[in-house]
């Protein structure tokens, strides 16, 4: 079994042999060019996520490395194009009550209670009656409480651990106001449309220690049921405005931007194209600000691949003052 001290994903470092316990957040089984198969999944605690492959009893393996559960595993950690992966040598299932949630699960860096309390400040500060009644409606479902205060963002991108959708939304909708008013937008319909743009990401995702898609997520998605619940909502409130409405629901099913990007529509209000706009910021910065955090070792220069970008990150500051000898005037780096 495991020693005392706890081998987390984000310190473990080439050269690792690892004997711990970690959950498997999805796996692939694939087919080797030259006849065979392997394994190709991810493990994951609470300090982040990492690669892994099985090579040899990969049936055998295939049968306990199931997505969602806790499992011991014993391998070694290595460098693959410029990450950290895991050859899984063995692995065993762990009873249910050796294992501690907590150990498994990422959680927003700030306190889900005081993001709540900052959303409903945000929505407080609102001077269109109905949009606060609507979304006042929302926050008061007791489902929808609980939830939110669970739910990731995404499962790798950005805002990928618990309470990453509260953190995500309270971001948006605070940069929403200043924007708005810089460009003279109308503040209420974009705040609006930022608190409810991912809301059906509160069923797409169980909150479970895989952060694994539901039924419904998969089969429906997050813009679909965002948009039915609200819906379902709007027709207890008779008084609400019909522009307003129609408006609100442009945003949120415009706000992935492009149709490539399963957008059912495309921004066609300044202010859906704003809110798409913000999605697109708070979710990159995000994604990058995660990546110099956790991939790579903090003595480099550069991270790892940043997923969300798709190219590493300079993760040096200027504060930092590297110590390298310049680049001789006339001669061009060479950029790896």
């Amino acid at each position: 079994m495991p020693t005392d001290e706890r081998r987390w994903i984000g310190s473990l470092r080439p050269g690792d042999k690892v004997e711990e316990l970690y959950a498997v957040a999805d796996k692939e089984l694939r087919q080797r060019r030259g006849g065979g198969r392997f394994l190709s999944l991810n493990l994951c605690d609470s300090s982040g996520r990492l690669g892994a492959m099985v090579w040899e009893n990969v049936g055998e393996l295939d049968r306990v490395l199931e997505p969602g559960r806790v499992v011991l595993v014993r391998g070694n950690v290595q460098r693959y194009n410029q990450r950290l992966q895991m050859i899984v040598r063995e692995a065993q299932v762990v009873a249910e009550e050796q294992i501690d949630e907590r150990l498994f699960v990422k959680s927003s860096g700030f306190d889900p209670e005081a993001l709540w309390d900052q959303l409903i400040s945000l929505i407080e500060n609102l001077d269109d009656d109905h949009l606060k009644q609507l979304l006042f409606r929302v926050l008061a479902d007791p489902e929808v409480s609980q939830r939110l205060r669970l739910a990731p963002a995404a499962r790798v991108m950005h805002h990928a651990y618990r309470a990453g959708l509260l953190e995500h939304t309270v971001s948006m909708a605070t940069l929403a106001s200043k924007f708005a008013g810089h460009y003279g937008l109308d503040r209420d319909i974009i705040v609006a449309g930022c608190v409810l743009h991912d809301l059906g990401k509160i069923w797409e995702f169980d909150n479970d220690h895989s952060l694994s898609y539901t039924d419904d997520g998969r089969l429906i998605g997050h813009l679909t049921i965002g948009v039915l619940y609200v819906e379902r909502v709007l027709a207890d409130l008779p008084s609400f405005p019909a522009e307003t409405r129609r408006q609100l629901l442009h945003a949120m099913l415009a706000h992935h931007g492009e149709y490539e990007f399963g957008s059912p529509r495309r921004p066609k209000t300044p202010e859906a194209l704003l809110i798409h706009l913000l999605d697109n910021l708070d979710s990159r910065m995000a994604g990058v600000l995660d990546t110099i955090a956790t991939e790579g070792e903090h003595g480099d220069a550069w991270t790892a691949n940043c997923r969300i970008l798709g190219r590493p990150i300079y993760r040096r500051r200027r504060s930092d003052e590297p110590n390298e000898e310049p680049v001789s005037p006339g001669i061009e780096a060479e950029e790896s």
